[in-house]
């Protein structure tokens, strides 16, 4: 029922509140199904224990056919495994920034823009940053090409309050063997070791059920019992924990659950339950689940894929394994066969008088023997020479080619020089066709790497608190986090606004293909055909330039100082001709008012003295006088404004 899943959602740990019988149940069964799926793997575990002996070169003694005979291990698989981490390592986590960001749907003020932005940064902060994060990766790029599959668990730590995501090797992990993929499979195992201290810390904590365990075997692993311990127990002989991700009907509505059930391996004492769905996963229709979604914790990181359907990829251990041990063998086989040609032996017949035992030849020495040469002759039989085998010499070396293409570790492709007489573009094209295993496992890992990068995206959106968020982002002062922080994390973390992956490029290109490209748009600038600052950009990327950002931010330029010079003149000019033009009007103000003062007196004397044709001068007069000084006030109009314009055109 929606209402009992709620309530498990609640809690802490659901075992606490079931019976003793629904405990030990459950505890059997995910035992007995760990013990199943790794059962199902037994075949794969054995050549992949074989090829970490080889990998670790991890020799045993040899009797045959002689006792301390030849016992080389070539280093195949080894080197298989560093020039693909050399490679990969860098290639999908750039050193200018892991996530990028996009904006999702319209965005006509560029506030999705600005989010994605912030979520780039913080996320790069929030995992770069992590110790342990690059770590972790760098030591799955030494297990996925050996053993084939490395994961990813991503959680939420309630401990330190943060993300993490942890690396697990197949050594530390199992699922359902025909499994479509880790997302559909039904169980999903963590199996770790914990000594009987730190477990106690978790149940005085609250984490697991004080229940008594009993004391711990020296075969945590029952599977491999090639692997069991040989020293006595004591107090850091480990118990054998599984944290198990799996589905369980605890509600009884006949549709199961997901559920994260941690059980003792030895005597199936569950720990912890917890629910393994949000409440976002849950379909319903009324009070009536139809559905609930498995949370997923693990991202696999697969070498190539295994052509007959299984979950388990192939690595360098299957496809690299036989040959490097038929290798190991004509190597020791030349190596034994030189060592006869060169010590030599044979048979003594009866017929020479000499003591029995060894005798030493050294350097310019001759022995003396009491028989004749002829006896000794006819009586003394050398063995057949055995000169190593050309034959067997070529095979090998047909072998280490092979070996060589399959793992992408050919001359051209690890740096050594080809020859003289090579070709730049034959050496360029060699090296692009040995590119093309590495460039599928490549979009393989992007996919993968933009799987977890989600994870973290969704847990941030969940669990991340908006202070932390805000004091790692740029841009914001104290008063604007105060006031808009809350609205503005909420807004970053929308998973319908924002979406993220890999700053990596989906598609391999090597650091000399990265340089040509940014070489090619740098030399297309000036055909005014691309934008400069974008062709910048990708050169500094390219580089891999630290604070791209901050080299493209130019300074804003000062004026030379012959430009604020003429400015300061233009200025002061302008001032003299307002104030000039100012005093002109007051002037020609000034001058009307006296002209009109003096018409008016005499139209006013005319008037007085008589009418008449003087009159009619008079206002003639006046009338010209008063269109003469309009004309110099339009025209001193007219000159302000063009020392206006010319003023603001300097």
């Amino acid at each position: 029922m929606y209402k009992d899943l709620i309530e498990f959602l609640a809690q802490d740990n659901i075992a606490e509140n079931l019976s003793d019988e629904k405990l030990k149940e459950i505890g059997s069964e995910v035992v007995e199904g760990y013990d199943v799926d790794r059962l199902d793997r037994s075949d794969w575990e054995t050549k992949m224990k074989k090829a970490m002996d080889m990998a670790l070169q991890n020799k045993k003694t040899k009797t045959f056919p002689w006792q301390n005979c030849s016992n080389i291990m070539m280093p195949v698989i080894t080197e298989g495994i560093i020039q693909y981490n050399s490679r990969m390592y860098p290639a999908l986590i750039p050193s200018s920034g892991l996530v990028k960001s996009r904006v999702i749907g319209y965005d006509p003020d560029g506030e999705k823009n600005n989010s994605a932005i912030r979520v780039s940064k913080y996320m790069d902060y929030e995992i770069l940053e992590d110790d342990g994060w690059e770590e972790e990766m760098d030591r799955g790029f030494i297990v996925q090409p050996l053993l084939g599959n490395m994961y990813k668990k991503t959680y939420r730590d309630e401990h330190l309050n943060k993300n993490t995501s942890e690396m697990l090797s197949p050594n530390e992990f199992v699922c359902v063997n025909n499994a479509k993929s880790i997302e559909k499979s039904f169980r999903k195992t963590h199996f770790f070791d914990l000594i009987a201290n730190e477990l106690k810390s978790e149940q005085l904590q609250g984490n697991y059920l004080n229940v008594e365990l009993g004391n711990p075997t020296k075969l945590n692993d029952e599977v491999d019992k090639e692997s069991q311990r040989t020293s006595r127990i004591d107090d850091s002989t480990p118990y054998l924990i599984l944290e198990q991700h799996t589905w369980f009907d605890l509600d009884e509505d006949g549709l199961m659950e997901p559920y994260i059930v941690t059980v003792e391996h030895k005597s199936r004492q569950v720990l912890r339950i917890v629910a393994g769905y949000n409440e976002e996963d849950i379909t319903k229709e009324g009070e009536e689940v139809l559905n609930v979604r498995q949370e997923q914790y693990f991202t696999k990181y697969g070498f190539i894929p295994n052509p007959d359907g299984s979950i388990m990829d192939l690595g360098f251990g299957q496809l690299l394994g036989p040959i490097n041990e038929q290798i190991n063998n004509n190597i020791n086989q030349l190596n034994d066969a030189g060592t006869l040609s060169n010590t030599g032996g044979g048979m003594i017949g009866r017929g020479v008088k000499i003591k029995g035992g060894k005798i030493t030849r050294r350097m310019g020495q001759y022995t003396s023997v009491p028989t004749s040469g002829t006896d000794l002759a006819r009586n003394v039989v050398h063995f057949p020479e055995v000169k190593p085998s050309p034959v067997l010499f070529n095979l090998l070396g047909m072998m280490m080619t092979a070996a060589q293409r399959l793992s992408s570790t050919l001359d051209s492709q690890v740096g050594e020089n080809p020859g003289q007489n090579q070709k730049a573009t034959t050496t360029m094209a060699v090296q692009q066709e040995g590119k093309r295993i590495f460039s599928g496992i490549y979009k393989r890992n992007h996919r993968a790497l933009n799987k977890e990068l989600k994870r973290y995206y969704y847990l941030n959106s969940i669990h991340l608190p908006a202070s932390v968020y805000l004091n790692v982002i740029d841009g914001l002062s104290e008063e604007e986090k105060t006031q808009i922080g809350e609205e503005v994390f909420n807004k970053d973390f929308d998973l319908a606004s924002v979406d993220i992956k890999p700053a990596a490029d989906s598609k391999y290109t090597s650091e000399e293909e990265k340089m040509r490209k940014a070489q090619a748009l740098i030399e297309m600038i000036p055909t005014g055909q691309v934008n400069p600052q974008v062709a910048t950009k990708r050169a500094l990327e390219a580089q891999e330039q630290p604070a791209i950002e901050e080299i493209m931010a130019m300074p804003e330029q000062a004026p030379p100082f012959e430009q604020i010079k003429l400015d300061r003149e233009m200025s002061l000019e302008w001032a003299k001709l307002q104030l000039d033009v100012m005093s002109k009007e007051n002037d020609w103000i000034n001058n009307e008012i006296l002209i009109n003062s003096q018409a008016m007196k005499n139209l006013a004397d005319a008037e007085s003295a008589e009418a008449g044709i003087q009159y009619q001068e008079y206002s003639q007069q006046l009338e010209i006088l008063r269109e003469m000084s309009k004309t110099n006030i339009e025209r001193m109009k007219q000159k302000q404004s063009e020392l206006q314009q010319q003023s603001s055109q300097a």
